[in-house]
Protein backbone atom coordinates (compact mmCIF):
# COMPACT_ATOMS: atom_id res chain seq x y z
CA UNK A 1 0.00 0.00 0.00
CA UNK A 2 1.51 3.38 -0.98
CA UNK A 3 2.33 5.76 1.83
CA UNK A 4 0.69 9.21 1.71
CA UNK A 5 2.65 12.23 2.83
CA UNK A 6 1.21 15.49 4.10
CA UNK A 7 2.78 18.42 2.32
CA UNK A 8 4.12 21.40 4.28
CA UNK A 9 1.45 23.78 2.93
CA UNK A 10 -1.37 21.60 4.27
CA UNK A 11 0.40 21.17 7.59
CA UNK A 12 0.74 24.95 7.95
CA UNK A 13 -2.94 25.48 7.15
CA UNK A 14 -4.01 22.89 9.69
CA UNK A 15 -1.62 24.32 12.27
CA UNK A 16 -3.27 27.74 12.07
CA UNK A 17 -6.62 26.34 13.23
CA UNK A 18 -7.61 26.97 16.84
CA UNK A 19 -8.93 24.49 19.37
CA UNK A 20 -9.79 24.66 23.06
CA UNK A 21 -7.36 23.19 25.57
CA UNK A 22 -8.33 21.36 28.78
CA UNK A 23 -8.89 24.73 30.52
CA UNK A 24 -11.16 26.00 27.75
CA UNK A 25 -8.52 28.42 26.43
CA UNK A 26 -8.06 28.91 22.69
CA UNK A 27 -4.71 27.63 21.30
CA UNK A 28 -3.25 27.11 17.84
CA UNK A 29 -2.97 23.49 16.78
CA UNK A 30 0.64 24.08 15.67
CA UNK A 31 1.57 24.97 19.26
CA UNK A 32 0.98 21.31 20.16
CA UNK A 33 3.70 20.00 17.83
CA UNK A 34 6.08 22.97 17.83
CA UNK A 35 8.65 21.51 20.22
CA UNK A 36 8.29 17.78 19.53
CA UNK A 37 6.50 15.27 17.32
CA UNK A 38 2.95 14.59 18.33
CA UNK A 39 0.11 12.23 17.59
CA UNK A 40 -3.37 13.74 17.61
CA UNK A 41 -6.59 11.79 17.87
CA UNK A 42 -9.91 13.49 17.34
CA UNK A 43 -12.92 11.90 18.98
CA UNK A 44 -16.42 13.00 18.13
CA UNK A 45 -19.01 12.68 20.85
CA UNK A 46 -22.53 11.90 19.66
CA UNK A 47 -25.18 12.81 22.17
Amino acid sequence: MPEKQIDNQLLKQVGEQHILDEKGEKIRLADLWQEQRSVMVFIRHFG
